[in-house]
């Protein structure tokens, strides 16, 4: 406080002075102080606390809790694709029972010859065999797509028995002017001594003449039949 006072005291002079220095002579003006210390400012009587026991405090009832908010329903579940009803597996008609199956009736084997004990001899060329020999040359040479389904036919048939080698044998025989060929114009010319072999030989002339392997004769070969003679070997055979 006093110090404040002291301030304003010393402000007011300053002022006072630079005034009458500059606008005026200076004028000296005697100003009394009094200080007067300033009395403690009043205090009020203390108070008396109430006792601790007869103090009431009220407390202020809590809020009451917000409430919960309400779940969300549930979004609704899809409804499943309708299920369509199970169709009925198709019945399966059963298989047709195979036909009964019929074997193709055997054929008897043909009958066998009993070979000869001894083969006979050779028999001497005659002026019929020179006369077959001729007619097979000129048929071969006048008729050569005759001449080679006859062989072709003879070829398919023949079947040389195993085991058999070095042997020959001839037979000869007559082709009709159907192209088939009797069983009773096969004759033996020459044996080959090996009866099987000999067999052979007059299944394959007989097997020739059937089924049409051979066509019929040319139309200008002379007479109802044509003499052939035919001779097998283990390698093949010859005319």
């Amino acid at each position: 406080m006093v110090a404040s006072v002291t301030l304003h005291v010393a402000v007011i002079v300053g002022a006072l002075v630079l005034h009458h220095l500059t606008f005026a002579p200076a004028e000296f003006v005697a100003y009394e102080i009094n200080i007067v210390s300033m009395a403690d400012p009043d205090l009020p009587e203390e108070i008396a606390l109430p006792d601790p026991d007869e103090l009431v405090v009220e407390i202020p009832d809590p809020d009451p809790p917000a409430p919960e908010p309400e779940p969300e329903p549930a979004p609704p579940q899809p409804r499943p694709d309708p299920v369509p009803p199970p169709q009925p597996a198709p019945t399966r008609e059963p298989p047709p029972p195979d036909p009964p199956r019929v074997d193709p009736p055997r054929q008897p084997p043909p009958a066998q010859r009993p070979p000869p004990s001894d083969p006979p001899p050779e028999r001497p060329e005659t002026p019929a065999n020179v006369d077959i020999n001729v007619r097979m040359a000129g048929l071969q040479r006048d008729y050569p797509a005759y001449y080679g389904r006859i062989l072709a036919a003879m070829s398919a048939c023949w079947r040389s028995p195993p085991g058999v080698e070095g042997v020959s044998s001839t037979l000869r025989f007559e082709i009709e002017r159907d192209g088939t060929i009797r069983a009773r114009s096969i004759e033996p010319f020459r044996r080959s001594g090996n009866g099987v072999f000999d067999l052979r030989a007059v299944q394959a002339v007989e097997c020739a003449g059937e089924n049409q392997r051979i066509p019929p004769l040319p139309d200008d070969i002379p007479g109802d039949r044509l003499p052939v003679q035919f001779t097998f070997t283990t390698t093949g055979f010859r005319e």
